[in-house]
């Protein structure tokens, strides 16, 4: 079963495996926010704003606002995520919103100091709308694989999400739809419809890289499932329910326990479980419904 949990050589889980060393960790998933933010700015700098072509939520509107003013982009998002981002520190878990506070300071700042020039020999605006859609659903992937995010509406859906119990994506559906309409007001309606073909492109890939579900079941069979339930309810505030089984081959007898999470709780879940049982096999299941008392935490 341990060869089957680590079948997966790309998944970025892989490298967090340092849990005997937490500054480690933290110093591994702060560099790969930064990469992604990296990812982000050549995405916006080197396609979407010569193209003429508005990015999706707060970045968007920053891109707006920056075609009648002379402050800088990077900046226009700094400005605006700082409300956001103490909104996020009362309703959000620490550790994602001090990661996302990683993502907010280091998106801004290479938005605005790394302009690259790539002299590609093709300006048309459907490739480029492609293109910078694609480089920007990569960005936000990897961020939200290491539970972060590169803030703006990430934190607006999340807190609507905690108070609410609605769609995440309500309101970022709702943002993006302003965005649509000011690429308008400023370019073209072309351009307007290449800001949807961008918005769209990023989503399909953040939805590949993240296998995206609000809600997951996760099917834990091991050993030492009691002590993995105990970690679960005092690290991560989830409950659990522990079945008794044994293997079909061995006969050998174990316990199956299940718990119901949100997708970024996932990456501490594996390591909590790899921590406790290094033998351990996770099943993870995508859940549309939950009925009953399931507590909606984004992080």
């Amino acid at each position: 079963m341990d060869k089957e949990f680590n079948a997966s050589k790309l998944d970025l889980n892989q490298f967090l495996r340092t849990k005997r060393h937490p500054v480690l960790l933290w110093s591994v998933r702060v560099l790969v926010i930064l990469v992604g933010c990296f990812i982000g700015a050549v995405s916006l700098n080197s396609f979407l704003v010569p193209a003429h072509i508005l990015a999706g939520g707060l970045t968007g509107v920053a891109q707006y606002i920056h075609h009648f003013i002379s402050v800088p982009i990077g900046t226009l998002y700094f400005l605006f995520n700082i409300p956001l981002f103490f909104l996020g520190y009362r309703y959000l878990g620490k550790r994602f919103i001090l990661l996302t506070g990683v993502g907010i300071v280091g998106l801004s700042l290479f938005i605005d100091l790394l302009h690259f020039n790539f002299s590609l020999t093709t300006k048309d605006p459907l490739l480029m709308s492609l293109y910078g859609g694609v480089l920007s659903g990569i960005s936000s992937g990897i961020i939200f694989r290491v539970g972060g995010s590169s803030g703006g509406t990430d934190i607006l859906s999340l807190v609507f999400h905690r108070l609410t119990g609605r769609s995440v994506g309500s309101l970022g559906f709702s943002m993006n739809v302003v965005v649509v309409l000011l690429s308008i007001t400023i370019f073209s309606v072309e351009a307007g419809m290449y800001t949807l073909v961008a918005m769209f492109a990023a989503s399909r890939v953040v939805n590949a890289l993240l296998n995206y579900q609000n809600r997951k079941t996760a099917l834990i069979v091991s050993t030492k499932a009691d002590a993995i339930a105990q970690a679960i309810g005092e690290q991560l505030g989830r409950g659990s329910t522990i079945m008794g089984a044994y293997g079909s081959y061995t006969h050998a007898p174990t316990q199956v326990l299940m718990c119901a999470l949100t997708h970024l709780e996932l990456t501490d879940l594996k390591l909590l479980c790899r921590r406790i049982d290094a033998n351990v096999f996770i099943a993870v299941v995508p859940t549309t419904e939950v009925i009953g008392r399931f507590r909606n935490l984004p992080v």
